[in-house]
C-alpha cells in the first residue's frame, strides 16, 4: 500500500543536509562533547580565585554580594607588633583581591582619581590570589615578618612593610599608639563607591584621627557613565575605646555583629548594614586587653 513516508523521509534528509552545509546541525553526541555548546564557566577571575569561593573576583563579573568580613583583633604598639586581624565568620573561603585595609579618615573617596595618605597612614589591598579559610583568620603586620615574628612568635600571613600586601597610598605605615580608625573595606575597582565591611575605632583617637561623616557624599569612580553616586547615611554612633590598649597587648573582637549591636538596613555596609552604628563595646572588649594572639580565633566567634 503506498504512503507518504519515502517523500518524509526525503524531505528530513534535504532538511538536515542543508543544516550541515549551513553549519547549523549537531548531533545529540555533540551537544555532550561541543565545548562551544557547553553551559559557560563560573567567572573567577584568572589570578584571584582558583577555586569558586564567595567574592571570587572577576574582571567582567563583579560579585552580587561581599562576605560580611570581620576585624577580630588589632594591635597598636610597639611597632613591631602592630597587627590587623580579619576573621571570616561564613562557611565558605573567600577571595580577598578587592578587600582593603585602611587608616585614612578619606578611603571612601578612593574610587576617585587622587586618593592620596599621609606618610604613616595607609591603604592597602590584598594580594591576587589571597584567601582567608571558612571561620579562619588572616593576621596582617604592619612591620616586616620579620620583625613580627621575633616580637610575637607567630608569622604573620601578610606584612604590609614587607610588600606582600599591596601599599595603595601612603609611604611608612603604622597605626597610632593612642589609638584611631581602622576600617576594612571592599571595591570592585569600578564602581562609585566602596562598601564598608567593618570599622573599629581602636583605643582613643584625637581629632586629627577622627572616622569621617561621608553621608551623602558624592563621588564618581572609572565606571563607564560620568554620574556621581551619593553614600548613604552613616549614623556615625560608633564609640571609641576609653584608653588604647598598651605595648604587646591588642584589643578584640568579643562577639559578632547582630540586630541588636548594629544598624542592618540604610547604611554602605555589607547589604545595607551600617558599619558606623556597631556598638562595639558590646562586640569588643571593654579596656581589659590582653596579649596578642595572632593566629588565633576567639572561641565566641565561632558560629
Amino acid at each position: 500500500m503506498y504512503t507518504t513516508r519515502p517523500m518524509k523521509f526525503c524531505a528530513s534528509l534535504l532538511a538536515v543536509l542543508a543544516a550541515c552545509a549551513s553549519g547549523r546541525y549537531q548531533s545529540a553526541a555533540d551537544d555532550i562533547d561541543d565545548p562551544v555548546d557547553a553551559a559557560p564557566a563560573v567567572d573567577t577571575g584568572t589570578t584571584d580565585a582558583p577555586a569558586v569561593p564567595i567574592d571570587g573576583p572577576g574582571p567582567d563579573a563583579p560579585p552580587a554580594a561581599v562576605a560580611p568580613l570581620l576585624l577580630s583583633e588589632l594591635s597598636l604598639a610597639p611597632n613591631s607588633s602592630e597587627m590587623i586581624e580579619v576573621y571570616n565568620p561564613t562557611s565558605a573561603p573567600v577571595a580577598l583581591r578587592n578587600f582593603y585595609l585602611t587608616d585614612v579618615p578619606t578611603y571612601f573617596r578612593l574610587p576617585a582619581a587622587g586618593q592620596s595618605a599621609d606618610t604613616s597612614d595607609f591603604i592597602v589591598r590584598f594580594p591576587a590570589g589571597a584567601m582567608i579559610p571558612a571561620h579562619g583568620v588572616v593576621t596582617i603586620a604592619l612591620d616586616t615578618a620579620v620583625n613580627f615574628t621575633t616580637a610575637t612568635g607567630t608569622a604573620p600571613t601578610y606584612s604590609v612593610a614587607g610588600a606582600t600586601m599591596e601599599l595603595v597610598a601612603g609611604s611608612a605605615p603604622t597605626l597610632t599608639n593612642t589609638g584611631e580608625p581602622v576600617v576594612l573595606f571592599y571595591w570592585d575597582g569600578v564602581s562609585d563607591r566602596i562598601t564598608d565591611v567593618d570599622v573599629m575605632l581602636a583605643g582613643a583617637p584625637t581629632a586629627s584621627n577622627a572616622l569621617l561623616d561621608k553621608s551623602s557624599v558624592t563621588v564618581d569612580g572609572p565606571d563607564a557613565d560620568a554620574l556621581a553616586t551619593a553614600y548613604a547615611a552613616d549614623a556615625m554612633t560608633i564609640t571609641a575605646q576609653t584608653a588604647a590598649p598598651g605595648s604587646s597587648l591588642s584589643t578584640k573582637r568579643v562577639a559578632l555583629e547582630s540586630a541588636g549591636t548594629e544598624h542592618q538596613t540604610g547604611g554602605n555596609g555589607v547589604l545595607g548594614q551600617d558599619e558606623t552604628s556597631e556598638q562595639t563595646q558590646t562586640t569588643w572588649d571593654s579596656g581589659t586587653f590582653s596579649a596578642l594572639t595572632p593566629g588565633s580565633v576567639p572561641a565566641a566567634l565561632m558560629n
